[in-house]
């Protein structure tokens, strides 16, 4: 009998969980309400640096003394900093590295805590060593790991996404550890074993396809806290470096005039707020639809 005729069999096929049913839960995303809120924040902030060209009024870089510590007027909406540069202009261009650390970020963490994940939660062997080492760096809070990390590689971006990936990968691993070690005791895995197809095509074709729905809820979550770990390694000066603007050393450079200028850093602070809110409703939207515990639940 062939792989494809045990895959096709009726007991088979109805224990199988259906993750391919895109359209109804894409109906149910629409229509719930945290997550269109979530969507439609993000959308604005992404266009809005995206366009930032078009839509800043100076450049992220342009002094001009004259204008110095400026409160916020019709010239400047959001007022000037300490060397006269324009702090809309730089909120619009810092997200641009704000945003983009946060999804190579994202990215980066996704692919090798997934790749943890199922190497520990699928073969047996490897469980017990992955998943202490992962143990071992969890162990340290985040953030704090992240400013070592940070300190010891030099401020840039990339070493930002280093630090925060080698921070946020053993998260997403014991997810994908947890969902793995729930699919792979499914009988269409043993059908599959018995038919001979092999751990690649097995891991590919069924284990991971099963796995998306916590590791999605997890992306959202890494996102919205990669751009708060960002603004705070920026903070204490391990972040993306000066003048390039990020939202974290935009409230940097602002802290020393909180008492008299308290916008450079105020508004830079209410985008990440604004951003962050927008990525956690759409997580828990996201959660609330691709979670079956809520469903049994009732929710």
């Amino acid at each position: 009998m062939s792989t494809e005729d045990i895959l096709a069999d009726p007991a088979v096929d109805a224990a199988r969980p259906r993750p391919t049913q895109g359209y109804p839960r894409l109906r149910r995303l629409l229509r719930h309400r945290l997550f269109m809120t979530g969507a439609i924040i993000l959308v604005i902030v992404l266009l809005a640096t995206l366009a930032a060209d078009l839509i800043a009024p100076y450049s992220p870089l342009k002094n001009d003394f004259r204008y110095r510590l400026g409160a916020p007027n019709a010239v400047h909406l959001m007022g000037t900093d300490n060397f006269g540069r324009d702090v809309l202009s730089r909120v619009l261009y810092g997200g641009r590295t704000s945003l983009a650390i946060g999804l190579m970020v994202v990215l980066a963490s996704t692919f090798f805590g997934t790749l943890i994940g199922v190497a520990g939660g699928y073969f047996s062997r490897l469980d017990n060593p992955v998943m202490r080492l992962m143990d071992a760096l969890m162990a340290f809070p985040g953030v704090l790991l992240a400013i070592a990390l940070a300190a010891v590689l030099g401020p840039s971006v990339l070493d930002v996404v280093i630090a925060l990936t080698v921070t946020y990968a053993p998260r997403t691993a014991r997810i994908v550890r947890a969902a793995v070690l729930v699919v792979r005791r499914m009988e269409y895995i043993d059908a599959a074993r018995v038919a001979g197809a092999g751990h690649l095509r097995i891991i590919w074709r069924h284990v991971l396809p099963n796995s998306l729905g916590p590791l999605i809820v997890q992306m959202t979550f890494i996102f919205a806290v990669s751009i708060l770990a960002e603004a705070v390694l920026s903070f204490v000066g391990v972040g993306p470096p000066p003048p390039t603007p990020s939202w974290g050393n935009i409230i940097a450079d602002g802290r020393s005039y909180i008492p008299s200028a308290p916008w450079i850093s105020l508004f830079p602070g209410l985008v990440i707020a604004i951003t962050v809110l927008g990525v956690n409703l759409m997580g828990d939207g996201l959660r609330d639809v691709l979670d079956p515990r809520l469903k049994l639940e009732g929710r």
